[in-house]
């Protein structure tokens, strides 16, 4: 095997090493990440996963083209890995002017509104829905259990109205983070804890900030796979 021919096989060995690994992260992201960006449509674990199957084949074809000297093959390969680091790279900063941009209209909606009716339409009202809801069946559950003072309390007590929150309601996991990790409790406004246990300042402002530094890890790390 010629030298030139072993740089390439080096080359497309670690592009498929590459796409393995971009496969498995995208499978293996934290659940903090999923249930920040998830529920917004931002979840970058598809686009992650597509470019890392992209890039095996590439691989694949580079390394038949080095062990065969198949021209064909070798040229596939090169257009390949051009196409799959062009379009992540279009994938990622597109995404990350999407997050910053949705990010910065939450907490401008959520600073500029007077009370949760006058939020406008779009995701601040909707994670405010979603938190009202949830904060309505913990006050009944109350009614009938004075002593659960959270909501996963409710659960355990089998109230029936909790349980199915539980399985139908997407923000669950997202607000008994928020409250553990932020000492917050409402979303735009300061309201009743739903897991913690005590009235403090809303969570608007830790969600945008996780939104934001979530992205930035998951597609850095893409990207510099992709380099």
């Amino acid at each position: 095997m010629k030298r030139q021919q072993f740089c390439v096989l080096l080359a497309a060995l670690a592009t498929v090493a590459a796409g393995v690994g971009m496969v498995y992260a995208a499978r293996e992201c934290p659940t903090e990440n999923r249930i920040f960006l998830e529920p917004m449509s931002l979840s970058p674990t598809f686009s992650i996963t597509a470019l890392g199957v992209i890039l095996s084949i590439c691989g694949t074809l580079g390394v038949l083209g080095a062990a065969c000297s198949t021209r064909a093959a070798l040229l596939a390969y090169g257009f390949t890995a051009f196409v799959a680091s062009s379009v992540g790279l279009f994938i990622g900063l597109r995404l990350l002017a999407s997050v910053n941009s949705q990010s910065l209209d939450i907490e401008k909606a959520c600073l500029r509104s007077r009370g949760p009716e006058y939020l406008p339409a779009g995701w601040s009202k909707w994670y405010e829905n979603n938190y009202e809801q949830m904060a309505t069946v913990l006050s009944s559950c109350r009614l009938h259990d004075p002593s659960a003072v959270s909501l996963n309390a409710c659960l355990q007590a089998g109230v029936g109205s909790v349980s199915d929150l539980r399985q139908t309601a997407t923000s669950w996991d997202l607000f008994e983070w928020l409250e553990s990790h932020g000492a917050c409790s409402g979303f735009c406004f300061p309201g009743t804890p739903l897991f913690a246990g005590d009235a403090r300042s809303p969570c608007f402002r830790l969600f945008a900030e996780n939104v934001q530094a979530d992205v930035v890890v998951l597609e850095s790390s893409a990207l510099w796979t992709l380099s």
